[in-house]
């Protein structure tokens, strides 16, 4: 049996080291795109839309966690629905201790795909309901050109679907 393990640990090894087949993307967390992402929560926390406006792509496709797919005109206006929903908003910080940013990784696929994925917790009061709200999720971004050409959300969309119930019965 030690022939027998032998040889497939050679086996194993001539594969894993075919390094043109089997790397198919790399993972950074410091990179230009993760700093920029970095720098979207960091404009929603200080309710800046400016930003948002440049880095995202004009042919941007928006999924939200519903699934509708979104223009950009219609994403920011999103947003700045949350900035009149929720005061102090926050998202939570990275636990690990050599990255003290928020949950940041770029993947650079070998097919010139590009995607940076966020994972995070979104924390705020509600304007209408005074509720203070804290829920986590995770958001992937896709790049082309240095700017985000998609955006996919993950996450309840429960505290927002109340305080849009909230405002509705302010406004009417």
């Amino acid at each position: 049996t030690n022939m027998k393990n032998l040889f497939f640990l050679s086996i194993i090894l001539l594969f894993s080291c075919d390094n043109k087949n089997t790397r198919f993307g790399e993972v950074k967390i410091d990179d230009d795109k993760s700093i920029m992402i970095q720098k979207v929560f960091e404009s929603v926390e200080n309710e800046e839309i400016e930003y948002l406006k440049q880095v995202f792509s004009e042919d941007l496709e928006f999924t939200d966690p519903n699934g509708n797919i979104l223009n950009k005109g219609e994403f920011i206006s999103g947003v700045e629905n949350i900035f009149d929903l929720f005061d102090n908003i926050k998202f939570k910080e990275s636990p690990y201790e050599d990255h003290d940013n928020l949950e940041i990784e770029t993947t650079y696929y070998s097919n010139g795909n590009v995607w940076t994925s966020i994972w995070s917790e979104f924390s705020g009061r509600g304007k209408y309901t005074n509720e203070i709200i804290n829920f986590p999720f995770h958001i992937s971004y896709q790049w082309k050109g240095g700017k985000i050409i998609r955006e996919v959300q993950f996450f309840s969309t429960k505290v927002f679907d109340a305080e849009n119930e909230a405002k509705s019965k302010v406004l009417q």
